[in-house]
């Protein structure tokens, strides 16, 4: 779209001064005002720096240089422009303009600098942005859930289960059980006992734990849970079900004013967290067929739990992952 706009601007120029002014002062007078323009990004980008120095230690460890470099995003081109406009300058160059053309260069100047990629957002202002807005929430929390938990459990999920069969008559027997269900509600609302939501959904047993010295501590377990869930026929499958941990802090962080967490917010960073997990385990190659992403809209502010909404959603992935599995055969 940018570049539309710029080759229709160009047009527009060329039909109106064609003839009366020469392409040297056109450009010369576009020159002029991308380094105006340049000009006031260096004091803005000065005010930001003073801003900065403010929180010297508490974000840049009292480094000034660091400090700088956040503050500035400013292109050398814009100097050198400066330059070439001062060496290059002749008075017939600075011809009077009429304001519909004068103003077109200025908008061309800005979608060059646009175009170009040489004036953007300062590292300062991104993180600010970022963090008046909550940005980085959902990020943060996808990936502590990853490296923090599913890197170790996911690669441990084969082996625990092979263990639980052996000692529970096979009762995760097929490839689409024998996975870890992850569900991604987009209330935020985790139950502690899944048949709390869903009455067709009935704790069975724990798969073998799994014990890592972590952070000082030693053995910590890692436990997940193995669900038996009914279809509308009343039959039964097994499977390893478990809700996302971190989405509790986003429900939370809804109740705390200092957040300025809004329901909104929550709901979009819910959703930006499910596409950056998605994201963060299909490039973990060595994890691929131990999980299963199950994002849904539920529905809390309803008690009835007879529409067995949860069981549906998780019985819908454990089908498509069977018809999935049968059409690779």
């Amino acid at each position: 779209m940018a570049c539309v706009l710029a080759i229709g601007s160009i047009l527009f120029v060329w039909i109106l001064g064609k003839g009366k002014y020469s392409g040297a002062q056109l450009i010369y007078r576009m020159a002029i005002n991308f380094a105006i323009s340049q000009g006031c990004c260096l004091v803005t980008c000065a005010c930001e720096l003073t801003e900065e120095i403010k929180h010297l230690h508490t974000r840049y460890n009292g480094h000034y240089w660091r400090a700088l470099k956040a503050s500035f995003n400013l292109s050398c081109a814009a100097f050198v422009t400066a330059i070439l406009c001062y060496v290059f300058y002749e008075p017939k160059l600075m011809a009077s303009l009429p304001l519909t053309i004068d103003i077109t260069l200025t908008l061309l100047s800005w979608l060059f600098c646009w175009i170009l990629g040489i004036q953007g957002p300062t590292p300062a202002t991104i993180s600010e942005i970022t963090e008046i807005k909550q940005l980085n929430v959902a990020h943060g929390l996808a990936w502590s859930y990853y490296v923090g938990y599913l890197q170790f459990v996911l690669p441990a999920l084969k082996e625990s289960i092979q263990k639980f069969n052996e000692e529970n008559h096979n009762l995760l027997k097929f490839p689409e059980t024998c996975r870890l269900h992850i569900l991604i509600p987009l209330s935020c609302r985790l139950y502690g006992d899944l048949k709390d939501v869903d009455e067709n959904i009935t704790f069975l047993k724990e798969i073998p734990p799994l014990y890592i010295d972590r952070a000082g501590i030693k053995g910590r377990v890692f436990k997940n849970n193995v669900y038996r869930i009914l279809d509308e026929d009343g039959r039964p499958y097994n499977c390893i079900v478990e809700y996302a941990t971190p989405l509790a802090s986003l429900l939370k962080m809804t109740d705390i004013p200092s957040a300025a967490f809004s329901a909104d917010d929550r709901l979009q960073q819910t959703k930006l967290f499910y596409r950056t997990l998605k994201d963060i385990l299909e490039n973990a190659h060595e994890l691929q067929n131990t999980y299963r992403l199950i994002v849904y809209e539920d529905f809390p502010e309803t008690k009835d739990h007879s529409r067995h909404l949860l069981s549906q959603e998780i019985l819908k992935h454990i089908r498509q992952q069977h018809s999935e599995e049968y059409s690779m055969l």
